[in-house]
């Protein structure tokens, strides 16, 4: 495709045991590669897909290799499919941390869904979709905001689940370390702002672009740099005076009202 002059965008999964000569390749050809762990570890793998070879040399070292190839995390992507074998949230996160710290930046999870006539059919129930939302809240949270899988888990039970329902994880973390707030806004790094629900990393970023450059963080420059109502939100974790806004629901973390 590419000798023909193909110059579209090309994804590309890579079969359990490729050739380290091959992945080197498709790394260079393609824009995302990838190898489809399917479960967190080697028992898992054989009741997900036994006929799949090793887990650890058939395909995390394959996944790994890519990584390594492609140099670009966005453009190496793994699945998984969850449920088929009792494993954990906490397994998973785990492994979606160390996968995202070797380079894989692209992790989706796919829930197990019963085929009938097929041998799981008759033992296994579906799973929800929300188990798979809550797995990519975690993937995003540990790549993009910086979140280490211990204060993910911190929100999981004592069976390594995490909650279906409820706020964002990335709330109910917030909730669970009231001891990160109120964030200083005119003294905290981006990591420390992107901690706080309703700020991403682009707009932490622009919140430290501005204070560089010279604007002072106020309710109203918040709000035109994450609309109003995150900006609300922002408040209730900031130290900073929620005047100008119209947030009802505003109560700092650990004050009377609850903390969110």
């Amino acid at each position: 495709l590419r000798r023909r002059g193909y110059r579209g965008y090309v994804a590309l999964r890579l079969m359990p045991g490729t050739p380290g000569y091959l992945v080197r390749e498709a790394a260079r050809l393609a824009d995302r590669v990838g190898v489809n762990l399917e479960a967190p570890g080697p028992s898992e793998l054989a009741e997900v897909a036994p006929s799949k070879g090793s887990w650890s040399l058939d395909l995390l070292q394959v996944l790994l290799k890519a990584a390594g190839f492609k140099g670009d995390p966005r453009g190496v992507s793994t699945q998984f499919v969850l449920g088929v074998a009792g494993e954990s949230d906490e397994a998973h996160v785990r492994l979606a941390y160390r996968l995202l710290r070797s380079g894989v930046g692209v992790v989706y999870y796919s829930p197990y869904r019963p085929v009938p006539g097929t041998p799981l059919a008759s033992r296994l129930r579906p799973v929800p979709q929300a188990r798979a939302r809550r797995l990519h809240e975690a993937v995003a949270l540990m790549r993009d905001y910086g979140f280490k899988p211990e204060w993910i888990l911190d929100a999981a039970g004592d069976d390594g689940m995490l909650p279906l329902h409820g706020p964002s994880l990335k709330e109910l973390v917030a909730r669970l370390h009231p001891e990160w707030f109120p964030v200083d806004v005119e003294e905290a790094s981006w990591r420390e702002l992107a901690r706080v629900p309703g700020v991403s990393p682009r707009a932490a970023r622009r919140i430290v672009e501005a204070r560089e450059s010279g604007a002072r963080v106020t309710p109203g420059l918040l709000a035109r740099l994450l609309g109003r109502r995150r900006a609300a939100r922002a408040l209730r974790y900031l130290d900073l005076p929620a005047r100008g806004l119209s947030a009802a629901a505003y109560t700092r973390p650990g004050a009377a009202g609850g903390r969110g």
